[in-house]
């Protein structure tokens, strides 16, 4: 998300830090299609969220807009944005594995599969499923961890703290 937003800023500046409210103004009236606000703007420039492609396509067409002729290609613009838009998609829906979880990848065989188990179940607790599958699911890395790293270690503690915490 960050490279996308990153190279929009970038295109902002190349074609002369138009304001929101020239792309605004570039983009139509409020009534035609494909008109985009200056918040709708400011939103697909600045959020941490993703904007939907098609706002984003068009803003990139905006913007190419106010640079001097023949100088920016639109095709080829708007491609790399897609294309940029499409990681950050994908990042969304699999987001990389949390701090604990990389340590673990790390290690050994043994390690990679409590790494996986844990990594598997942070994805589970952030979809919908019962608290008593994710207690059951944290309960096993509880157990997968103990023999690993000793009972005292942070990942063994805090798998059967979530057991704990989710079958409440």
């Amino acid at each position: 998300m960050k490279d996308l937003i990153d190279n929009l800023h970038d295109l902002h500046l190349k074609v002369g830090l138009p304001s929101l409210s020239k792309i605004s103004a570039k983009s139509g009236k409020r009534t035609d299609d494909g008109y985009l606000s200056t918040s709708t703007i400011s939103y697909v420039m600045t959020e941490p969220r993703l904007p939907n492609s098609h706002t984003m396509q068009r803003l990139v067409a905006l913007l190419v807009e106010f640079a001097p002729a023949g100088s920016m290609d639109l095709d080829k613009t708007v491609i790399r944005f897609i294309d940029l838009w499409t990681v950050a998609a994908r990042a969304e829906t699999d987001p990389p594995p949390s701090l604990r979880v990389q340590e673990l990848l790390k290690t050994g065989n043994a390690y990679l599969r409590l790494a996986e188990q844990y990594q598997k179940v942070e994805r589970m607790a952030g979809r919908v499923f019962s608290q008593r599958t994710i207690a059951n699911e944290w309960a096993y890395v509880a157990e997968l961890s103990a023999p690993l790293l000793g009972d005292g270690h942070p990942v063994t503690v805090e798998a059967r703290e979530r057991a704990g915490a989710e079958s409440d």
